[in-house]
């Protein structure tokens, strides 16, 4: 299987979910009101102009939602920059023209989208200048922002494993717990029973693939041993699948001792990714182990926002 086609998966159909989860968090926001503009901002209604500006460096995206909810109360969005650019300090990245109710009631989750996202598509893109190809995200992110934020490692030059349970089979240790207790239905669970679990998920899940017409989805199998990774590696000579197998919570020199009785087993067609405690610091040198893809939550659930903020033009 080629690397795209299981780590680079299109995010083009679900840009309406982003909006309609984008119209959630605003709601969630003002609730019943923005009490302190009803309280503070009196008169006849009145319109303003505000530019949001970068005040950190960093690499952009957020756009799309931000844009959805200014507009989506009149006001006019205004972009000085594109997804994935580049912004410095001090840059004007939109102009926001319109009621300024509307302007105070819809900044901060307007503001919200492009600092969470703007900080994930930096993160990554720090990890991926340095390890190209190499960085994939996991279905690790926060509740309710898995399109956004697999977007934002897009558009900061990573890839994009699983967007969820439907789009890739990934055979996990409790998938493989289940069966054991299947098969023996005892409490201990050994090496050797673990291995014929993998033999079992794998038999039953290329069925399951080929039943239901699932061509597009590729089969991952979990491993943590190399006697697991071997199994794996004479099943997929034998039956072809797995189309990747994932080297998880292993040190590099374990990694690459996995990765040589991988490839002398089933050859270069097999993809190996390895997860697990992959951080900035480390991701090298699983990179140099010869792993063909890296997963890591680091970009989404540890980037730090990128500071940006909304200004009524005049007042500073």
């Amino acid at each position: 299987m080629k690397k795209d086609q299981a780590y680079n998966r299109s995010l083009e159909g679900y840009a309406d979910r982003v909006i309609a989860e984008a119209m959630l968090a605003l709601d969630d926001d003002v609730g019943d009101g923005d009490v302190t503009t009803e309280a503070v901002v009196r008169g006849k209604p009145r319109t303003e102009d505000a530019v949001i500006i970068a005040k950190a460096n960093g690499i952009l995206c957020g756009l799309q939602e931000a844009k959805a909810i200014l507009e989506d109360g009149g006001l006019s969005f205004e972009s000085k920059k594109q997804e994935g650019e580049a912004i410095k300090k001090g840059e004007i990245i939109a102009k926001v023209h319109g009621n300024v109710k509307e302007l105070l009631k819809r900044e901060r989750t307007a503001l919200d989208y492009l600092q969470v996202l703007s900080g994930i598509a930096t993160a990554t893109n720090r990890l991926a200048r340095r390890n190209p190809g190499k960085v994939a995200s996991l279905r690790k992110v926060h509740p309710g922002l898995c399109y956004s934020e697999k977007r934002a490692v897009k558009v900061g030059g990573g890839f994009t494993h699983r967007l969820g349970l439907h789009d890739g089979f990934l055979i996990k240790d409790n998938h493989l717990a289940t069966i054991v207790r299947e098969l023996y239905e005892d409490a201990s669970i050994n090496e050797e029973k673990k291995i014929e679990a993998i033999r079992h998920a794998l038999r039953r899940t290329k069925q399951y693939r080929a039943n239901h017409r699932l061509d597009d989805c590729f089969i991952e199998v979990e491993v943590e041993s190399l006697d697991q990774a071997v199994a794996a590696a004479k099943f997929h000579k034998a039956e072809g699948v797995p189309d990747m197998i994932l080297l998880d919570n292993m040190t590099p020199d374990d990694v690459a001792k996995c990765i040589e009785a991988i490839r002398r087993e089933a050859g270069s067609e097999i993809l190996i990714e390895a997860s697990g405690g992959i951080t900035s610091k480390n991701i090298g040198a699983y990179v140099e182990a010869g792993a063909d893809m890296i997963s890591t939550s680091r970009m989404t659930l540890f980037a730090t926002p990128l500071d940006i903020s909304m200004k009524i033009i005049g007042y500073k």
